[in-house]
């Protein structure tokens, strides 16, 4: 039976994390930049997509025609209004090198609050995709509630 479009569950990236905290388990010899970068841009991706569904069910509106589409910047201060500093912070500095630095290691220079302006040098690598899982862990058990 599907899911409906009013089912923040439908969207719920729980089984998608499993996947690929297994990969990373049983195969982190075989995950290449590539795979990782993808994997920390999807996972990053999925909780925000959950996020905005289960916030557009509780009546918080964003742009567009039918006010379903939010800023990255809105979830993250949400997400360090609930006291996820480290895990907020971990998922967005990966997924800002992965998808807007091409150099790695590479030095990140951040342009949301309320980190704006802050530099931090990363390396994408199986390390960074474990911390990136583990937070991710921690947000979803958050949004699961939410």
């Amino acid at each position: 039976m599907q899911a409906s479009a009013q089912d923040p569950e439908r969207l719920n990236p729980r089984r998608l994390l499993e996947y690929f905290m297994r990969m990373l388990k049983s195969e982190r010899h075989k995950l290449n930049e590539v795979v990782i970068r993808r994997i920390i841009s999807a996972v990053y991706f999925a909780l925000f997509n959950y996020w905005s569904l289960k916030s557009y069910l509780k009546g918080l509106r964003g742009n567009g025609p039918l006010q379903d589409s939010f800023w990255f910047s809105t979830f993250n201060e949400h997400l360090l209004k609930q006291g996820l500093d480290y895990a907020v912070y971990t998922i967005y500095l990966y997924r800002v090198a992965v998808d807007h630095y091409t150099l790695n290691p590479t030095k990140v220079v951040l342009t949301s609050k309320p980190w704006k302006r802050e530099e931090k040098e990363v390396e994408i690598n199986d390390v960074a995709l474990e911390m990136v899982l583990e937070s991710a862990y921690d947000i979803l058990e958050y949004l699961e509630k939410y």
